[in-house]
This record gives structure tokens, sequence and C-alpha cells, in this order.
């Protein structure tokens, strides 16, 4: 038995062409199954289609979640801002800074009539 390269590139070539062509899969009888070969092909498509699109939402979700940390945070500093702001005794400390004779009131306002 001679075995060359020359035969070994024809019968890889002949085998190429076959499998482009579809001989090979007809000579094996697989043309019956091709329906289901088809619908095979399309469910793992739309599987790793879907697994994508899952993953994308998870990676979205991901980032909107630390965005939510972050404002959160954001929302609490400004929150305590507003509250020492709003306080009577930094309120009057201000004024006073600020050189304004407004101050708190010593008594309850009287009602006019």
């Amino acid at each position: 038995m001679s075995f060359s390269v020359k035969t070994l590139w024809k019968s890889i070539r002949n085998a190429f062409r076959a499998l482009s062509r579809g001989e090979l899969l007809l000579s094996l009888g697989v043309h019956k199954y091709y329906l289901h070969i088809l619908y095979l092909f399309v469910l793992a498509w739309i599987s790793i289609l879907l697994s994508l699109k899952v993953d994308q939402t998870l990676t979205r979700v991901e980032e909107n979640k630390k965005d939510l940390r972050d404002l959160e945070v954001y929302h609490a500093e400004k929150e305590a801002e507003l509250v020492r702001l709003h306080s009577a005794s930094t309120t009057a400390k201000r004024l006073k800074e600020l050189g304004s004779d407004v101050a708190l009131p010593e008594k309850p306002a009287v009602k006019l009539d």
C-alpha cells in the first residue's frame, strides 16, 4: 500500500468538495432529517440570543443598583445638610455672621384684629 502526500491531499480535497456540495450528507441519508436539523439550529440560535439578552439585562440591573446606592448616599447627605441648615440655632448663627439684625422671636406673635 503506497501512501503519499499527493493522495492524501486529493482525498481531503474530495471530502471537502463533497461536504460543501452536500453529497456527503446525502450519502449518509441525513436529508430525511433536514427539518429536524433546521429546527434544532433555530432553537439553538434562539437560546443563544435569549442568553445574551438576559446577560445584558443583568448587567444593566447591576449598573442601576450601583447608581441607586450612589444616589441614596447623595440624598442622605443632602437631607442631613438641609436639616442642619433649617435648625433655628444654625439659622440664628448664620444671620449673626452675615450681620443681620433679624433674630429669633423672644415672645409669641400678637394677633392684630
